[in-house]
């Protein structure tokens, strides 16, 4: 039996069409809308249905689907899984350990303490609570990209948690996953699952994209600077619009933190976050600038722990044009080394799952992810953050490994430059729902309120 990569809802499936998605001798078949008046409609109608539910019972069924997901024997997952793998080149322990994040934080603590971080109280999208009440869109229209596998759910349940209905463009580069949750989503409450259409189109389908647009009170696209703006161009005044485009993050280390933790345990964390989702996630790090004291002895160590890291968690396949552009990268960072006296390059012997680049230099930043750990040394913290100025358009994130008031000096400065999460070395991949993505709230931004004055009540 041929498991759709498209959620389609028994009230829509009446004006449908067939698509095909490839990869390889690999095809996942889906069906889209063809009048999407009509699918707007009885996305209206399913809107109608999701206000009735109470946001704590939303939050209750996203649990259950959660704890169900966060079982690797789940049979949905494990299918998910095995198509992952066959798209992205991952290895099927890294996408586990992708869905192990993204899945943990659908948990019921983690949404509820979302919820109270931007609303205050959850229950303001229930009703009026103190003379306030929090009204989300009627649908929401989400473009989702595929570089980390259940990435998509993030985005899903924030909208589903303002009681939006939504339309979703799941990602040709990871396919199974968005459909997946929600058949586990209608087995739990269908009510949130027949409130969602999953379908795809293709990049350059604008008719398809307005159609869909048409029908949405609310927009959040996800993909390179370009596949935004194009987006963003068609997108109406009235209508809410949330974009997540290129990122870039760094990682720092100060003297104090190496001399706390000692260079195998700052050595382990670069490589986990070197590591995680294949260096593939705009949260993994592009560059470590670390106190040049110190610089040597953490790249040393770090290759060491990139080879152990790879050995726990295999590394994914490379495709041509990215192996090419590896390969040109270790080509010339070690040209470089040959020339400086401080510069070298560690490397897998016999491939390409994993390097450790040493230099002085912070080189522009080329190709993307695939366990580069590129360690540049820095005089001191005030230089590192000058390095990471130019890029200020474009900075997600910070692994930043620095010291009590060390820390929150240079972690104000950070926020001043652009960063929009500071996270310990370590945990850079790991962000909670709580965090104000990409620097906005995320959920407070989906809504808008109605507050109730003088009424003598």
């Amino acid at each position: 039996m041929t498991v759709s990569v498209s959620w389609i809802p028994d009230w829509c499936e009446s004006a449908t069409e067939s698509f095909t998605l490839s990869h390889g001798a690999r095809e996942w078949r889906g069906l889209r809308p063809t009048d999407w008046a009509a699918t707007g409609d009885g996305l209206r109608r399913a809107h109608g249905r999701l206000r009735e539910l109470p946001v704590r019972r939303i939050v209750e069924a996203i649990d259950v689907v959660a704890e169900r997901w966060s079982k690797r024997d789940f049979p949905e997952r494990r299918a998910a899984v095995d198509a992952a793998t066959q798209v992205t080149g991952m290895s099927s322990e890294t996408v586990d350990r992708a869905l192990d994040a993204e899945v943990g934080n659908l948990r019921t603590g983690s949404l509820i303490a979302a919820l109270e971080r931007e609303l205050g109280d959850p229950e303001v999208l229930d009703g009026f609570r103190g003379g306030a009440t929090a009204v989300g869109p009627r649908t929401a229209l989400a473009v989702f990209s595929g570089n980390v596998p259940g990435l998509p759910a993030r985005s899903l349940v924030r909208a589903l948690l303002v009681k939006a209905a939504v339309i979703a463009k799941i990602p040709a580069k990871e396919p199974n996953f968005t459909a997946a949750f929600l058949r586990t989503l209608h087995d739990v409450e269908p009510r949130l699952a027949d409130a969602v259409v999953a379908t795809y189109w293709d990049r350059d389908d604008d008719a398809t994209l307005s159609a869909a647009l048409e029908q949405a009170d609310a927009v959040i696209a996800y993909g390179s600077d370009q596949a935004c703006a194009a987006i963003r161009a068609k997108v109406a005044p009235h209508q809410i619009y949330e974009e997540h485009g290129h990122k870039l993050s760094f990682g720092v280390v100060s003297d104090a933190y190496f001399r706390r933790h000692g260079p195998a345990e700052v050595a382990r964390r670069i490589a986990a976050d070197c590591s995680d989702f294949d260096q593939h996630a705009c949260l993994s790090p592009q560059v470590y600038l670390v106190v040049a004291e110190h610089a040597r002895a953490i790249a040393e160590h770090v290759a060491d722990a990139m080879r152990r890291a790879a050995a726990d968690c295999p590394a994914g396949i490379v495709g041509h044009h990215d192996a090419t552009v590896l390969q040109h990268r270790r080509l010339i960072a070690e040209w470089r080394a040959a020339s400086s006296p401080t510069g070298e390059v560690w490397a897998a012997v016999d491939g390409l799952e994993w390097t450790v680049v040493l230099d002085d230099t912070l080189l522009p930043l080329s190709g993307a992810g695939n366990r580069v750990s590129r360690i540049v040394a820095v005089p001191d913290l005030d230089a590192a953050v000058d390095v990471m100025r130019p890029y200020a358009k474009h900075l997600q994130n910070v692994g930043l490994g620095a010291v009590g008031d060390e820390f929150w000096r240079v972690a104000a400065e950070l926020a001043r430059v652009g960063v929009s999460r500071v996270s310990e070395p370590g945990r850079m991949s790991r962000a909670s729902m709580a965090w104000r993505h990409d620097g906005q709230p995320r959920i407070a931004g989906l809504v808008r309120w109605c507050d109730v004055e003088g009424t003598g009540r």
